[in-house]
């Protein structure tokens, strides 16, 4: 790598950011790692994010405008066609988290001492209207995620659990696997359709450090947290489509397993009359008192 060539090409595709990107780009800017560049790429946006970016007078970033706007997906691939040749690492970022200072720093030190480390991530705190959480559990309880087709199924049943957000991978891997984001379902599942592609070429490490603070309140207008319908049936479509083009892997059983825990997320969005009938739905459909006890559960809260 030449001397004036960044390590890390920081992928930060933009759409309608003005509430958020300021923030997230003081915390980029800030990181305790340096040496990188840092891809912004304007989406077809009409507001004011691409301003808030040239606000900031730092060589490392180069902004990319799409006058029409090309989906997240697509967005992000043209990022990727941009970055420095010379860089040795691609991390991903988004327009509405923070991002801890040592992020980078901690994500280089994993992948430079294990060289068999495909992608690296960590945990983050989710910030939503009903509370705040860290994700994943796996590492927030002191594990590791499984590898190879262990970690493939186990992301297929119980949806993504690396954090796409503060995902740092090799290029090298990219390049020789001529991987993609794929945009099969609009902007939704854009991550979880790359990880478990990437979990069936490299391996994946995980900081049990928080290294992102995502905010997803109804306020910040996130596409998928102001879209649920449409996510799920995104989620429904991409379990069908991984059921068929992985049929060695996702048998019967494993698409039954992962439906259901698809419905037990789905069923909490769903108003008080569909929570009662999708949820005894479910409850026949699945033999699980799971969909019993939310029901209960649920309208226990209403009543206090």
């Amino acid at each position: 790598m030449a001397n004036n060539s960044p390590l890390i090409s920081i992928l930060l595709p933009v759409y309608n950011g003005e509430k958020t990107l300021r923030a997230t780009l003081e915390s980029l800017l800030n990181q305790s790692f340096a040496n990188f560049e840092l891809l912004i790429g304007i989406d077809g946006t009409k507001d004011k994010s691409k301003n808030i970016a040239e606000s900031f007078k730092d060589k490392r970033i180069k902004i990319i405008e799409h006058p029409k706007n090309l989906g997240l997906a697509d967005n992000v691939n043209s990022l990727i066609v941009l970055a420095d040749p010379q860089s040795e690492y691609y991390a991903m970022a988004e327009q509405d988290d923070i991002y801890v200072q040592q992020r980078l720093e901690w994500q280089l030190q994993v992948i430079q001492q294990n060289p068999e480390v495909g992608l690296v991530s960590g945990i983050a705190e989710f910030i939503g209207d009903g509370g705040t959480v860290l994700f994943p559990g796996i590492l927030v309880h002191g594990k590791q995620f499984p590898q190879g087709e262990a970690l493939f199924k186990y992301l297929y049943e119980h949806q993504l659990k690396v954090v796409n957000t503060c995902m740092l991978w090799r290029k090298s891997v990219h390049q020789q696997e001529q991987l993609r984001f794929n945009n099969h379902y609009g902007n939704f599942n854009v991550d979880w359709d790359f990880i478990l592609r990437f979990a069936l070429i490299s391996k994946v490490y995980g900081i049990p450090k928080v290294l992102v603070h995502m905010n997803r309140k109804k306020t910040v207008g996130s596409v998928t947290t102001n879209n649920k319908a449409a996510q799920h049936q995104a989620t429904r479509q991409l379990l069908k489509n991984f059921k068929k083009s992985h049929p060695q892997l996702v048998d019967a059983t494993l698409y039954r397993k992962a439906l259901k825990q698809h419905r037990k997320i789905e069923l909490g969005h769903h108003s008080k009359f569909g929570i009662v009938v999708y949820g005894l739905y479910y409850a026949i459909c699945y033999l699980d008192t799971y969909f019993l006890k939310y029901i209960v559960q649920r309208f226990k809260n209403y009543l206090n």
